[in-house]
């Protein structure tokens, strides 16, 4: 019996023509697999062991530099996000109203919180104080500090600033501590 293949100048078409539609599935299969595995190369993410690009502190130091401050204690930051829109959250606990209103106080814990590395950069900050309990309303100490005029937020937060312009780009500067008065 005779082969229905014709012979080319180089060999049969049939084996030509498989060879050729193997060649265009492998291209295809490699320009597949090459367009899929570049959706997972690593990028130019910064890693948990590298530093962070911007200058700030961590959650940790910052709890410790406002522990430090005479008359603050238990202090934290941490951060909220809500929709497209993330929130510097400081909480501090005082023994005395007098410890947060001492000069230069109020403004040293609201520029601690805003040099604190979080997660996302905050547009907004807040400040809950809280004295036996209570939250203390320090609003229009904030805006005076702030140079702006924003309503008080009645018991939720002391301060709240949105946006924190004053506070300038975030992560901020580690802020000189206040200097306590001279008893």
């Amino acid at each position: 019996m005779e082969s229905k293949a014709t012979w080319g100048a180089r060999g049969p078409r049939t084996i030509r023509t498989a060879t050729r539609r193997s060649l265009v599935a492998l291209g295809l299969a490699l320009g597949v697999a090459t367009m899929l595995s570049s959706c997972f190369l690593p990028t130019a993410r910064p890693r948990a062991a590298e530093p962070p690009a911007e200058p700030g502190i961590s959650r940790e130091a910052a709890g410790e530099l406002l522990n430090a401050v005479p008359g603050l204690r238990l202090s934290s930051v941490g951060s909220h996000i809500s929709g497209l829109s993330t929130e510097a959250v400081v909480e501090v606990y005082i023994d005395d109203e007098a410890a947060i209103l001492a000069p230069g106080v109020l403004d040293y814990v609201l520029r601690v919180g805003w040099a604190t590395e979080v997660s996302n950069e905050p547009n907004q900050i807040s400040l809950t104080v809280r004295h036996n309990g209570t939250t203390l309303d320090l609003q229009d100490e904030g805006n005076a500090i702030a140079g702006v005029d924003q309503p008080a937020t009645s018991g939720l937060y002391s301060v709240h600033l949105n946006p924190a312009e004053y506070l300038g780009d975030w992560p901020g500067a580690v802020p000189t501590p206040p200097t306590p008065p001279a008893v």
